[in-house]
């Protein structure tokens, strides 16, 4: 079974993951102010025989900035293309910011422990440190887009 994991952002930075049987295969960050290459990037890496998990982007105020604007844009071209595609799901962003949320906190009441993400326990956290993958530090772009992956709902 493959999950791809897609953590978008109106920064010009998009993460996706891609496991096969729970293994991870392949990270990538895409760094690009454009948000029509953001876009493009999105939709060449989806499979028809994949399970996509793709962050949505929460509501946002009238006031809201150029980034926020180039978010929106970014998954409005990615909904309207693939709108006949069945295996995308859509991951609030209270999901992936919950669990990390979560996870900092418990670190921070037991100082220098290690706490892992029970769906994928490569992916830990140590107070003071950040975020690790098989104990290699990565972004947090990255760690969005493998909890993303790994969302079930």
């Amino acid at each position: 079974m493959i999950k791809i994991g897609i953590d978008p952002l109106g920064t010009g930075t998009t993460a996706i993951t891609i496991f096969e049987d729970n293994k991870l295969i392949n990270k990538s960050e895409y760094k690009n102010n454009n948000w029509i290459t953001q876009t493009n990037i999105i939709l060449d890496v989806l499979r028809p025989d994949a399970i996509i998990n793709i962050e949505d982007c929460l509501y946002t105020s009238a006031n809201a900035s150029k980034d926020r604007d180039n978010l929106l844009k970014v998954i409005g071209a990615v909904k309207y293309n693939t709108k006949k595609v069945s295996n995308i799901n859509w991951t609030s962003p209270k999901y992936t910011k919950s669990i990390v949320k979560n996870i900092e906190n418990l670190s921070k009441y037991n100082d220098n422990c290690l706490w892992s993400f029970d769906k994928d326990v490569n992916l830990t956290y140590k107070y003071g440190k950040g975020w690790f993958y098989n104990n290699k530090k990565i972004s947090n772009h990255l760690r969005d887009a493998i909890i993303i992956a790994n969302y079930e709902g």
